[in-house]
């Protein structure tokens, strides 16, 4: 992913910001940082990439629930007539980064609490979850089967790979007694991608071969995110996971529509975020798609819950998984019949949790 292949891949990205700078639109450029070497990620990537002369505001973000956080705030500036557009761009060469830099320095720049891993916390998250729902470990491993069989059907309607069912091996050695290596995102993978959010004045000067996708409710919200924290991270058994519940009730009303009713109809796609299972089974549980945890085995088997195949199979660009994720479900959106698209967005081990609900206009 040499900077002239970049330059082409983003041609059109290219093209619009010379025009929107022409007429002088006010725009503000956000970047995902991706893991390694973030310091000047944004600044390159703007003026070396995109061509960019000049810049009077740019945001970086360092969290898989980034993405939900720059719509959120792109949005926001926008509402508020305080810019015309907002670029939200992200580049993450993980593959790349791992042959030029090693296996070590990867996994070193992952271990963000140096003590605990982050697969030791989700594992911790998970016993709590437990706990508090009162099922039982080899309930809890059939729910993760659950999960992969989910992500698995969509990922080979997808990509018409034949892909074979192979869960890999119980990770107790990493203190993930609750996980098999299929549970874990695979950040195996080099990534660019990007979102132009616009007022509609400055939108009707783009001529796009394709439809628009309105972003019509976002919000995020964080609680303390540590090793010691994690009690309180998850909740009791009727607030489980609180600030996603908070987060996914904002986006929700500010979009005027009833998820769970325009999911069940079909007219709704749903993108959560499956880093590791406790994450997808607190979204289900805590916006109600489900009435109980004794539904999700069900309800796994007979509705879609990501239209990319999940952070497994489709690959997780670190914090830019969400932001990929976005732009699948505008792909998704605008070329079939659906109506509305919610992305679940979540950072570190779960204390920053995002929602946002597109719209096909």
């Amino acid at each position: 992913m040499t900077s002239d292949v970049l330059k082409e891949a983003f041609n059109e990205a290219i093209t619009i910001n010379k025009k929107l700078t022409a007429y002088k639109k006010r725009i503000a450029y956000f970047f995902i940082d991706p893991l390694l070497n973030s310091f000047e990620a944004a600044n390159d990537f703007y003026f070396n990439i995109l061509g960019c002369h000049s810049i009077s505001k740019i945001n970086t973000y360092k969290s898989g629930a980034s993405p939900v956080q720059t719509l959120c705030d792109a949005k926001e500036l926008i509402d508020e007539d305080l810019y015309d557009a907002v670029f939200i761009f992200g580049y993450d060469p993980l593959l790349t980064n791992k042959h030029v830099y090693g296996k070590n320095t990867i996994q070193q720049a992952m271990d963000i609490f140096n003590g605990k891993s982050i697969l030791e916390c989700y594992n911790l998250i998970s016993h709590r979850m437990c706990e508090e729902m009162g099922i039982s470990k080899e309930f809890f491993l059939q729910l993760t089967d659950d999960l992969y069989r989910n992500y698995l059907k969509t990922y080979v309607k997808n990509t018409n790979q034949k892909v074979t069912y192979d869960r890999g091996r119980m990770l107790e050695n990493l203190k993930g007694d609750l996980f098999r290596m299929t549970d874990c995102a695979n950040p195996n993978i080099d990534f660019a991608g990007g979102v132009i959010l616009a007022n509609d004045q400055t939108a009707n000067l783009i001529t796009l071969p394709y439809g628009r996708v309105k972003v019509s409710g976002t919000k995020y919200n964080m609680v303390k995110g540590t090793p010691e924290s994690i009690d309180k991270l998850v909740g009791q058994k009727n607030n489980l996971f609180a600030h996603l519940r908070s987060s996914f009730s904002a986006a929700q009303e500010q979009a005027k529509i009833n998820v769970f009713e325009e999911f069940r109809k079909g007219n709704l796609c749903l993108e959560v975020y499956t880093c590791y299972p406790p994450i997808p089974l607190a979204f289900l549980l805590t916006t109600e798609m489900v009435e109980s945890i004794l539904e999700l085995p069900e309800f796994l088997l007979n509705h879609e819950i990501t239209v990319t195949g999940g952070m497994n199979l489709n690959r997780a660009p670190w914090n830019n998984s969400a932001l990929n994720s976005l732009i699948e479900m505008c792909n998704t959106m605008i070329h079939s019949g659906i109506k509305y698209g919610l992305v679940h967005g979540n950072g570190g081990i779960g204390e920053i949790q995002g929602v946002a609900i597109l719209e096909k206009v």
